[in-house]
């Protein structure tokens, strides 16, 4: 099979642990955010529970606070059974969630249970019944904004592609009952598994994850359970061909779950260990809209006259709003995202000198590894290197012309001592002393040398950092 990683017109930032207030020593995942972002619905197998597995709620009061001490929902939702997979409506009054308890239609069946107001307590939970339930495992749940599809995942349900599927239910309105489930097809499903569904406020974006049973994995991951994404152009148009979300949130270990805020800034998950039981943390990571359109590294004027130039088209790269996942049309909803990043200062200088220092680090371990590719790839396509008793070199070819034979022939061993960073825009440069010696690999003394050196670096159009300009001396005199 095909896979494909998202190259959307958004990015994801560093995803981080929700922490020990929310996460325990026990498995905490399946999350659900509410539409405000002040409740926070996950199954836990933590003590304290009435069944091996329970749902749970942490609350907070504002979306800046952080999030407090959970608490079990109790009866009538939680059972001496398992309780699974919660998902909270947009009005805050409704929670869809799975049970295995007794009375349902298969293993695992979809429930209800709803309240009047979100300061009462919850109802008893009822079953969705023989036409959404079958006699399989049905569970996984998240709702339309309209409320009226109900997405899910069923695990060898008749009618499947796979062990894991995900299945869609609709009504006409929220008054009438769940109609016959759909599966969403060979595009979407694949023969391993696909379940965990999550889908954006426009009904465009759905995200899931590949969370096998007993199957495999779905190709094109990165090695236990991934979370994916598949889009669609309308509501009325068939799902496309599911993308992978990438290695900034899929990893070797097992990223499940996926619940997407309201407004799309924010996607909750789970992760863990593979083949490890009873690990699961929640998880967030924010996700950001790609708003420097000519990747100058800057977002300015030309940006903004790049998005004017497409205006009321259905140009991707510059539909960034309402949502990261944008609306299908350039408009004034896009405009307004644009101009936080045109009107808010995001100079992180801190940020900038720690990624020049890296860039210095990796340098030093690129020369005492014998490592060139690291080396060279630490260098701006303009590099020029200027050292004590020889011509400068320019450009990455003749560098790399020039320090082959030196990787090649010799070992070297350097220390760097930093005395200074700075950094002024799209530059900035380091200066401190060294000491190195070079030893030949054939046999021979090492010959010793220290100085001051003085590196120039220059941000990349992708954000990164690389040297352009590195200057030293030596401390030793020439050889008479």
């Amino acid at each position: 099979m095909f896979a494909e990683v998202t190259k959307a017109d958004f990015t994801f930032g560093e995803p981080t642990n929700l922490g020990p207030i929310v996460n325990s020593s026990a498995s905490d995942g399946t999350p659900s955010i509410s539409a405000d972002g002040l409740e926070l619905y996950f199954l836990s197998l933590r003590p304290g529970g009435l069944g091996a597995g329970d749902i749970w709620v942490t609350t907070r009061a504002t979306i800046e606070d952080p999030w407090g001490t959970p608490v079990n929902l109790g009866p009538p939702v939680n059972s001496s059974s398992w309780e699974l997979c919660p998902y909270i409506s947009r009005d805050g009054l409704t929670l869809y969630f799975a049970s295995l308890r007794p009375g349902g239609y298969g293993r695992d069946d979809l429930y209800v249970a709803t309240r009047a107001t979100k300061e009462d307590d919850w109802s008893n939970a009822v079953n969705l019944g023989p036409v959404v339930n079958s006699s399989a495992h049905d569970f996984g749940t998240c709702l339309s904004a309209d409320d009226l599809e109900l997405y899910f995942h069923a695990w060898e349900r008749p009618g499947g592609h796979g062990e894991l599927d995900l299945w869609v239910t609709r009504r006409e309105t929220i008054n009438d009952d769940w109609g016959q489930p759909v599966n969403l097809g060979p595009t979407v499903n694949s023969s391993a598994s696909e379940g965990y569904p999550s889908i954006s406020t426009d009904g465009l974006t759905l995200f899931f994850s590949d969370h096998p049973v007993n199957a495999t994995y779905r190709p094109g991951g990165y090695g236990g359970t991934d979370i994916w994404m598949t889009t669609r152009a309308t509501k009325s148009d068939p799902w496309g061909r599911p993308v992978n979300l990438g290695p900034t949130i899929n990893s070797s270990s097992n990223e499940d779950s996926p619940s997407i805020s309201v407004d799309g800034s924010t996607l909750y998950f789970e992760s863990g260990q593979p083949g490890v039981a009873h690990t699961w943390d929640v998880s967030q990571v924010r996700i950001l809209p790609v708003v420097d359109f000519n990747g100058d590294g800057t977002v300015d004027d030309a940006d903004m006259n790049i998005m004017v130039d497409n205006w009321h088209t259905d140009e991707p790269a510059c539909d960034i709003g309402p949502t990261p996942f944008g609306d299908g049309i350039v408009d004034v909803q896009d405009l307004l995202v644009l101009t936080e990043y045109l009107t808010e200062e995001k100079v992180d200088v801190e940020g900038d000198i720690a990624a020049i220092e890296d860039v210095m680090n990796q340098f030093a371990v690129a020369c005492n590894t014998g490592d060139l590719e690291l080396y060279m790839s630490l260098c701006a396509d303009d590099i020029v290197k200027m050292g004590p008793d020889a011509p400068a070199t320019f450009g990455k070819e003749e560098l790399r012309a020039n320090e082959e034979p030196l990787f090649d022939n010799f070992t070297l061993e350097m220390v760097l001592y930093p005395e200074e960073t700075q950094v002024d825009g799209d530059m900035g440069f380091t200066r401190g002393t060294f000491t190195l010696s070079i030893t030949p690999k054939a046999g021979g003394e090492p010959i010793y040398m220290d100085g001051k050196a003085l590196t120039i670096c220059k941000r990349q159009a992708d954000g990164s950092w690389k040297i352009s300009r590195d200057c030293y001396n030596s401390n030793v005199p020439p050889a008479q």
